[in-house]
């Protein structure tokens, strides 16, 4: 289906509203060629001095009520027309992301982000010209196309039909030829908007980096070398714009002279009234106006197309792994029975591999039980994180079982299977907005009391109450205003809030200096010591007091048992002990 079919199909939910805004414009050009022709018709009947007001009482009437019923009827056309644009807009971006969340980690590993953000944003909000500009006009035109005959081909029908071709050449012949010379332009200036909204959301989140680096300087000549090439679109797009418009006047200059060499004779030969002349003129003029703004929106229709192009190439990319996430195979009693205690998690023979080929787990076997803190660990690339993805349902597997409560993950619903879950990962994810604003998005309503608390419970409540606004301080993007570990306090507070039977540790204390590193394990197994914690890390240190600890080795358990016991038995896991000791030394 062509991305134009497809964009009428997301206003459908729409088209009273559009079809009263259609109406509307309709209404408006109508009413300033009702103004036009009865203005007209006033001028020459006043030229003639009549004996009483009386008799052009009626024209004075008319023009009065066509020039205050047009600026009533614009303003109505503007209120429904955006309304419904704004609504169709509202729709594509609620679906799109329908269609991109489960499609999530996949489609990040395939596209960059800033392109990504590129597409649901400027993309979108370009689509919004697509009922404004390339569906109503040309309705209304066509519309007042018929008004225009109708009107002149009263006074004679020759004058009817030619002032009917001459709208008809203006409004499909320039449309269509700065269509053809803009639509290549137009697509390449949505590339270009899209790479410099790219480049730019680059050059914010990685300044850090470059300025380090003393690269910056090569993004900005990136940026600017984009922009240029922009201006030199616009450039082109608006010389088209300008012969368009001066063809569309002279359209108009023409077939007002065309009526005139028309209409005179016929006056000459008593066919028509000579007060019916200036009538005929200005309602030629006024009739032009549906057409003029044609070619700017079908000269634009190549920005508008692209961009719901890209859009629709974004969230119709296959997925090389099915999604499983809405299996139907759950019943309202087994969502009953996954979340009764004791919950337990158990791994058997799990082998899943990447859309690649590349195989991430192979026969991994393991089980995590209620109140059990576990500990897996092993080296960068051992498969550690895909074991989250998995418990996550952001990832599936190929053979093999992963049991919630004996019941298969693969047939639970996404929703029920992440409610058991509090995440805190490597890379926190934190808002430019106020610290009570992120530790919400752990549980949204909760109250400030309840986000205090856990706040306590994380120890950060004392770091956050001596920021300038304690908990309504705005801690920038990413969390730009914390520490470290401040940071992943804050995430662990979000966690404690959440209040999920489990909580999962990707790599928190990566990132953290040794002290700190040290502190953050102390508070998790103060706060979390009568929950069920999966840790997952490459560091060692701090993981005397675990419960449990599996080492992984490319992807299946090579090793696994208490601290005290991997140590005595001088395996795997004493290697890495001992291989980061001696770095740390």
């Amino acid at each position: 289906m062509s991305t134009f079919w497809r964009m009428l199909h997301f206003m459908k939910p729409y088209r009273l509203q559009m079809s009263a805004a259609i109406l509307l414009g309709f209404l408006t050009v109508g009413a300033n060629v009702g103004l036009m022709g009865t203005s007209g018709y006033l001028i020459a009947a006043a030229a003639l001095h009549p004996e009483n007001v009386l008799l052009i009482w009626l024209p004075i009437v008319g023009v009065r009520f066509f020039g205050l019923s047009r600026g009533v009827f614009r303003y109505l056309e503007r209120l429904f027309s955006h309304d419904a644009a704004f609504r169709v807009l509202a729709g594509i971006r609620k679906w799109l992301y329908g269609r991109l969340e489960p499609r999530g980690a996949e489609l990040l590993e395939k596209n960059r982000s800033g392109d990504m953000l590129g597409s649901v944003v400027s993309d979108v909000e370009q689509l919004q010209h697509f009922f404004l500009r390339l569906v109503a006009p040309p309705v209304i035109a066509l519309l007042t196309i018929g008004l225009c005959f109708s009107i002149l081909a009263a006074y004679h029908y020759s004058l009817g039909l030619l002032v009917a071709l001459m709208l008809i050449l203006a409004g499909a012949g320039i449309p269509y030829a700065a269509h053809r010379f803009g639509r290549v332009r137009g697509e390449s200036l949505a590339e270009a908007r899209a790479e410099l909204y790219l480049q730019a959301s680059e050059l914010v989140t990685g300044l850090p980096e470059l300025v380090a680096a003393g690269r910056e300087g090569e993004q900005l000549l990136r940026l600017e070398s984009t922009q240029r090439r922009i201006d030199g679109l616009n450039t082109g797009m608006n010389r088209i714009a300008s012969l368009s418009g001066a063809a569309m006047s002279a359209m108009a200059k023409l077939a007002m002279w065309l009526v005139l060499l028309t209409a005179i004779p016929l006056i000459g030969q008593g066919k028509l009234e000579g007060l019916a002349l200036p009538t005929l003129i200005l309602v030629t003029l006024a009739g032009f106006e549906s057409v003029m703004a044609l070619p700017a929106a079908f000269q634009q229709a190549g920005q508008t197309l692209a961009a719901g192009k890209r859009l629709f190439a974004l969230a119709d990319a296959p997925l090389t792994q099915p999604s499983y996430g809405q299996a139907a195979g759950c019943s309202v009693q087994g969502l009953i029975e996954l979340n009764q205690p004791p919950l337990e998690i158990r791994f058997q023979q799990v082998q899943m591999h990447y859309p690649d080929g590349t195989s991430a787990l192979r026969q991994l076997s393991f089980e995590l039980k209620q109140d059990q803190h576990v500990a897996i660990v092993g080296e960068s690339g051992a498969g550690k994180s895909s074991i989250l993805q998995l418990l996550l349902k952001l990832r599936p597997y190929q053979t093999g079982s992963i049991l919630l409560n004996r019941m298969e993950l693969r047939e639970l619903p996404e929703e029920a299977v992440r409610s058991l879950f509090g995440v805190v990962s490597q890379q926190v994810q934190l808002f430019n907005a106020t610290v009570l604003e992120n530790l919400r998005l752990g549980k949204p309503g909760a109250s400030a009391e309840e986000c205090m608390h856990a706040a306590k419970l994380a120890l950060i409540h004392d770091a956050i109450e001596a920021m300038p606004q304690g908990y309504d301080t705005v801690i920038g993007e990413g969390g730009a205003r914390l520490s470290g570990g401040e940071r992943q306090r804050v995430a662990l507070a979000r966690a404690l809030l959440r209040d999920a039977p489990i909580t999962l540790f990707d790599e928190p204390t990566s990132s953290l200096d040794p002290l700190t590193r040290q502190a953050f394990v102390q508070s998790m197994r103060t706060v979390l010591k009568n929950r069920t914690v999966l840790w997952i890390t490459h560091r060692l240190e701090g993981l005397e007091t675990m419960d449990h600890i599996i080492v992984v080795r490319q992807g299946s358990v090579c090793e696994q048992g208490t601290h005290p016991a991997l140590i005595e038995a001088r395996g795997a896991y004493w290697k890495l002990r001992e291989a980061q000791r001696r770095r740390w030394i």
